[in-house]
């Protein structure tokens, strides 16, 4: 099951995708929806509207992102006295969860923590 359709990610960008773009969506819409299915520790059916929008917005993070340097998710330059700074997503990946989908996506986390109580004190 698809979580995101082309006009999702359109409508995140403004505009409609390119022949380029159009071509990437199948490509990155699979690593998105594996990427939050593996956050989320399950799959999705029906898909609730966060993990739509985080799935469209992840894509569309990866549409725009430069593609000058493998990795990069984000790239600064300042005129004085002349800099240029990367933002590496770690892996080399084109595709990535930042801190904001990932609270979106907190309510759909699987999180069973379980905690061993034992005391320090050895039982006579």
């Amino acid at each position: 099951m698809a979580y995101a359709t082309v006009a999702d990610v359109e409508s995140r960008l403004g505009r409609t995708l390119t022949a380029e773009e159009a071509q990437r969506f199948p490509g990155l819409l699979e690593e998105a929806s594996v990427l939050v299915e593996g956050h989320c520790g399950r799959v999705f059916d029906p898909v609730p509207t966060a993990v739509r929008v985080v799935v469209s917005k992840t894509i569309a993070q990866a549409l725009t992102a430069p593609r000058s340097v493998e990795g990069v998710s984000s790239e600064q330059l300042v005129a004085g006295p002349f800099s240029r700074q990367y933002s590496f997503t770690g892996e080399g990946q084109s595709v990535w969860l930042g801190a904001s989908a990932k609270r979106m996506l907190r309510p759909f986390t699987v999180a069973v923590v379980s905690v061993g109580l034992l005391s320090d004190r050895s039982v006579v």
